[in-house]
């Protein structure tokens, strides 16, 4: 299926979901991802920061969840560089404090560089994905350009509302695919064994 078409089709269906919905299935995905064994070699966690207003996984649970009961495990996330094009990542602390960008996306005021070759797991947004392990984003390409960089083994984990689309999504050479997919219910793996 066209990314397009499938983008819009998606991005329509998580608007119809409430505030409570949207809520509820982001902490039932945070507890199926706590609950795996996913996470539990990493030592550096890139985690994206929810932009409000989209409907997108909230990922506040699992940032919460890491500084309380995990603080061995470094969480980072992105900020837009100035060329507008490329990711940068910075380190969060639980005091570090956010500012909006111009896509709305709360970003670290404070700045502590992180190398991509040292992230082990990377938590993705997405808007869909496929039975292969496929994504559809914004259509920006900034998650293919900063998988790009990363160690060839870093672990690439998305976070969706919903289960993976019917068909599969039309894949450009450029595009990275996930190793895992975590819904409210389950966790769909796309690792060769």
């Amino acid at each position: 299926m066209n990314k397009d078409a499938i983008r819009k089709q998606y991005i329509a269906k998580r608007n119809g979901l409430s505030e409570t919905q949207v809520k509820q299935k982001s902490k039932a995905i945070s507890e199926t991802f706590i609950a795996s064994e996913i996470w539990k070699t990493c030592r550096v966690i890139h985690i994206f920061i929810s932009i409000p207003g989209k409907a997108e996984v909230d990922t506040s649970d699992l940032i919460d969840f890491f500084y309380t009961q995990h603080p061995e495990i470094k969480l980072c996330t992105s900020i837009l560089a100035e060329n507008n094009i490329d990711l940068l990542h910075t380190h969060i602390t639980p005091e570090t404090t956010y500012l909006p960008n111009k896509w709305n996306i709360p970003e670290p005021v404070e700045r502590n560089a992180v190398n991509e070759e040292t992230i082990d797991l990377i938590l993705l947004p997405l808007v869909a994905f496929d039975a292969t392990g496929n994504r559809v984003g914004y259509g920006k390409g900034f998650y293919d350009r900063f998988l790009q960089k990363c160690k060839p083994h870093v672990i690439k984990a998305g976070l969706s509302l919903f289960e993976p689309a019917e068909e599969l999504i039309e894949a450009d050479d450029w595009d990275v695919p996930l190793d895992y997919s975590i819904s409210p219910d389950k966790i769909f793996s796309f690792i060769k064994r």
